[in-house]
């Protein structure tokens, strides 16, 4: 299971996400851009220990495979040395009361949507250590690529249309 992954990219960048991109993303795409992200993670789990699942599925039913992500995330961190052990539960917990608190409260809906980065970014932080172990001598990211350029525009035109529907 300690097994070195390849770069999934292009082989040019780290697969290290920064926290800023990720808040941005996310705060941009109205928390959509969550589900790629998954994806990208899991992804790389069925890769790394020929799991036989479908990623897409999994990502788009996060809350449901968020326990799980957390665990897998944060063995193989461990694995590198990583010396942080949040509580998958409690992430999941908190994931969970987030996405509830906009259904039964249409008011906090937005608010709620754009919190559940919040949990995900303890998963996120274990992912780039795992990586930044992994490959140490690859440049970070820190441009947005085309992809991501695209979930930004996505994302702003949504807003636009939320806002719209407010003051309407």
């Amino acid at each position: 299971m300690s097994q070195s992954i390849k770069n999934l990219g292009d082989g040019q960048f780290s697969q290290v996400m920064p926290v800023w991109k990720f808040c941005t993303l996310c705060i941009f795409t109205v928390g959509l851009y969550q589900i790629p992200w998954a994806h990208k993670q899991w992804k790389m789990f069925k890769s790394r220990e020929t799991l036989n699942i479908i990623a897409w599925f999994r990502a788009l039913f996060l809350p449901f495979y968020l326990y799980s992500l957390a665990q897998k995330s944060f063995a193989i961190a461990e694995e590198q040395g990583y010396r942080n052990k949040p509580s998958p539960f409690q992430i999941n917990l908190t994931y969970w009361i987030l996405i509830l608190l906009g259904i039964f409260t249409n008011f906090w809906l937005l608010i709620s949507i754009l919190l559940t980065t919040i949990p995900l970014l303890t998963v996120l932080t274990a992912m780039n250590y795992y990586w930044e172990q992994q490959q140490p001598n690859l440049p970070i990211q820190e441009s947005f690529t085309g992809r991501e350029i695209v979930w930004i525009i996505g994302g702003v035109i949504l807003w636009l249309l939320i806002i719209i529907d407010l003051l309407v």
